[in-house]
């Protein structure tokens, strides 16, 4: 058997908001999970240096992106690291050594597998409070691809994963659009517009986000305000003042953690500490440090009021990160003399990581992540102590899990309106 290589050469991740539910839209491609049963999961299980090194990496895809962007930036990357995590099952060699040490220090396969999945598991759901992740394996039939069903029993058990096989062509575009649009209850119905048909696989990915806040702004707290640009410029924006419960801060930032309904998830929220300040570089290398998980989060000052005034927004990015991975040391994957992910089956040819397009979005609201209208909420008299964080001037921001206060989205806000 000739050595297998593989060639992946699209991830196309979609971490979007939906709020909407549709019908479901018919995959006619070949669905190879129908007769693969999950395994025996090991026992969940995230550990704070697992937290630390995920959320140092999560930042530092932001900042790679901002300093080559410049604009609004906003990406998932759980998104990106779950699926390079589901990816270390099927690969070998080099591949698989670049692949566990993505994290800046060696995390084995079977560790991967346990924190994500842990991390997966711990993202509990509630009526008004819903995220979740789908992957796919989509397989080109006239490569004559054998899946290794160890690999998708793994993948299915930790990861989730659907896996599908056709023929490349136009019609496989449709489907993976269909699958798309049913994982985001018709959310996103094209993620992809073309694809080449000489690859032999394709990995796609969903996240799907739809919150409302645990104490939806009120309207009478919603008013005209000016945000002042990265570029000096100002702009007119809609403000929401809240009164929130967790103050976050250090030496270069405050901000603070609004939660949305459920208690699951939260939205976090940072500013320079320099009240002038309307650049985020110092800020942003901060938290690629350790500052994030051990100072932010393991300091973080609960039940310490914060007068928070946070912008309407919507913020949308759509790119391939290739180059943000060459960044974080994982070029190696797009090598094609280089990349072995042979574990994932047999085939004849060689075969590697073409890129990874992500397609994100968010929307911000009074009543919390792409839904309508506030209700009203408590108020607080004037002799309450407080501290003011006023989002009126670039800033970071992550959605959250509240159990470890992991990134599952994180971007940064130059201007309101791009």
């Amino acid at each position: 058997m000739k050595k297998l290589r593989r060639v992946i050469a699209l991830f196309a991740a979609a971490a979007m908001m939906a709020a909407s539910i549709g019908c479901s839209k018919e995959v006619t491609a070949e669905d190879l999970m129908v007769n693969i049963q999950e395994g025996n999961a090991s026992e969940p299980y995230v550990d704070d240096t697992f937290c630390e090194c995920y959320s140092i990496a999560a930042f530092n895809l932001l900042k790679n992106e901002y300093s080559q962007n410049g604009s609004n930036v906003v990406l998932s990357p759980l998104a990106v690291y779950y699926n390079l995590s589901m990816l270390t099952n099927g690969a070998t060699g080099q591949t698989k050594d670049d692949l566990q040490n993505m994290f800046s220090r060696r995390f084995f396969s079977e560790q991967l597998n346990s924190n994500m999945h842990s991390f997966d598991e711990n993202l509990k759901d509630t009526d008004k409070s819903k995220l979740n992740f789908e992957n796919a394996l989509w397989f080109n039939a006239d490569k004559n691809i054998q899946p290794s069903e160890d690999f998708l029993v793994t993948a299915k058990t930790y990861y989730h994963l659907d896996a599908y096989r056709e023929t490349f062509s136009e019609e496989t575009v449709k489907n993976i659009n269909n699958w798309a649009s049913n994982k985001t209850n018709m959310y996103s119905e094209r993620i992809l517009k073309e694809m080449p048909t000489d690859v032999p696989l394709y990995l796609t990915n969903t996240t799907l986000l739809e919150a409302d806040w645990e104490a939806p702004v009120s309207p009478a707290n919603v008013f005209d305000a000016k945000f002042k640009t990265s570029s000096g410029t100002e702009q007119d924006v809609q403000m929401m003042s809240s009164v929130e419960k967790i103050y976050i801060g250090d030496e270069y930032m405050e901000g603070f953690i609004k939660k949305y309904s459920g208690g699951n998830y939260a939205f976090l929220a940072m500013v320079p500490k320099n009240a002038n300040s309307t650049s985020l570089e110092t800020l942003l290398s901060s938290l690629t440090r350790d500052s994030y998980y051990r100072q932010l989060i393991k300091k973080r000052k609960d039940y310490l009021l914060v007068d928070a005034c946070l912008p309407k927004f919507s913020c949308a990015y759509n790119g391939e990160i290739k180059n943000m991975m060459e960044k974080a040391n994982l070029g190696g994957v797009f090598n094609s003399q280089y990349c072995d992910l042979e574990a994932i089956g047999t085939c004849s040819e060689n075969l590697y990581l073409g890129n990874m397009a992500v397609s994100t979005g968010l929307n911000v609201t009074e009543s919390g992540t792409n839904r309508g209208t506030g209700a009203n909420v408590g108020n607080f008299d004037g002799s309450v102590n407080m501290i003011p964080v006023n989002l009126n001037r670039p800033f970071v921001f992550a959605v959250v899990d509240t159990k470890r206060y992991l990134p599952v989205i994180v971007g940064a806000v130059n201007a309101v309106k791009e």
